[in-house]
């Protein structure tokens, strides 16, 4: 009997979260797709996955998943919540950076901590956070977006430590400008198009995971600055 593999996709009920889903349903692995309201999860029951309540900016849904998914065995992690707002220098406040912060950053590093059992557990797991080129220091050549900038910044710090911390792979990935809620659906591909791009740097990614362990790689393949 053929190895199937478990993928969990956090904020899986819409967007890029769904397409996700989709396309490893299709591809027969088991999918858990995370939401913070089962009420809103009907698209992704639809596609056969496994859905798990999870609010990523709330510490005790997060410690949850260990009852929630013990003896589970994860072999794709991918943290794809997250949350943006364009406010200038003006408009930003300190509550809006700790939001931001929050679900984009302290969410995924400890979704990831809480999970390594699980990891542990998979074959030739590894860990994907879905980032964003805003986050990139040398590429911030606008200003503006401080909390999202800053927050997506973070976490391909934290990506950087957990390259030495932990035994899993881990690959930030942006996924390009996607038409979805967050962007007010402006953006030049849907979230199916943009995870087509993405699933090609993936496939590198599972075939030799160690090759793109710390990277920062751009939904169509090349290498972007930090």
């Amino acid at each position: 009997m053929s190895y199937v593999q478990t993928v969990l996709i956090t904020a899986a009920n819409r967007g890029i979260g769904l397409a996700w889903a989709t396309l490893f349903a299709k591809r027969g692995y088991e999918v858990i797709g995370t939401t913070r309201d089962i009420a809103n999860a009907a698209e992704l029951t639809k596609v056969g996955a496994k859905v798990i309540e999870l609010d990523v900016a709330n510490k005790e849904s997060i410690y949850s998943l260990a009852d929630k998914l013990k003896d589970q065995k994860i072999d794709l992690l991918i943290n794809n919540a997250g949350v943006y707002n364009d406010g200038n220098l003006e408009q930003i406040t300190p509550e809006e950076m700790i939001r931001q912060f929050t679900v984009n950053c302290v969410g995924p590093l400890f979704v990831t901590k809480t999970l390594l059992p699980n990891l542990a557990l998979g074959k030739n797991s590894r860990v994907v956070n879905i980032t964003s080129r805003m986050g990139s220091i040398g590429d911030n050549g606008s200003g503006g977006y401080y909390a999202y900038r800053a927050s997506k910044a973070a976490l391909n710090a934290i990506a950087i430590s957990l390259k030495h911390d932990i035994p899993h792979p881990v690959l930030q990935l942006h996924p390009g400008t996607v038409q979805s809620k967050m962007t007010n659906f402006e953006g030049d591909k849907t979230p199916d198009e943009a995870v087509a791009c993405m699933i090609k740097v993936l496939d590198k990614y599972e075939q030799d995971p160690q090759s793109l362990n710390g990277k920062f790689i751009h939904r169509d393949g090349f290498e972007l600055e930090w």
